[in-house]
């Protein structure tokens, strides 16, 4: 139990020296990328390699035979399958001041999301919306399929 405590402890530690990240400061980053996977940035379409960096507000997006593995600044993780497009609508994650906040827009495809700190900090802070619908979460994982969706 101590050694739980202390190792959240040290990563809490760890994330506060970013918890005042301004806008221009990236929120995670791409972990994993096979295929055809870009991170779109404004108009701008950069290929998806381990390392790129992801902004508020950006768009994933895989091809084909595309997937994509993205760790964010909080430790969730988002894994992307052929064919998708995720937008990150909104992100904030600030422990200092207790707030926090994960909202995604998966346009088609499929995804699976597990939460970090987020989920720890306020458990209602996590929300998917799709085509059809919308899915908050207060657990650890979701697994979403977008079937058709837009082409954007």
């Amino acid at each position: 139990m101590k050694q739980n405590l202390l190792l959240i402890l040290i990563l809490l530690m760890s994330i506060c020296t970013g918890a005042y990240a301004s806008d221009n400061n990236p929120v995670g980053q791409v972990k994993t990328a096979i295929g055809t996977a870009h991170v779109i940035r404004g108009s701008e379409r950069i290929k998806a390699e381990p390392g790129t960096k992801i902004f508020k507000s950006e768009a994933l997006e895989t091809g084909k035979q595309g997937s994509m593995g993205a760790v964010f600044n909080n430790n969730s993780t988002l894994s992307l399958g052929p064919e998708t497009r995720f937008v990150l609508s909104r992100y904030e994650f600030n422990v200092l001041e207790k707030r926090a906040g994960f909202v995604g827009q998966i346009r088609r495809g499929t995804m699976v999301y597990l939460s970090g700190l987020i989920a720890k900090l306020n458990a209602g802070a996590t929300r998917f919306e799709t085509p059809a619908a919308v899915a908050g979460i207060k657990g650890t994982k979701l697994a979403i399929k977008v079937d058709g969706g837009d082409n954007e």
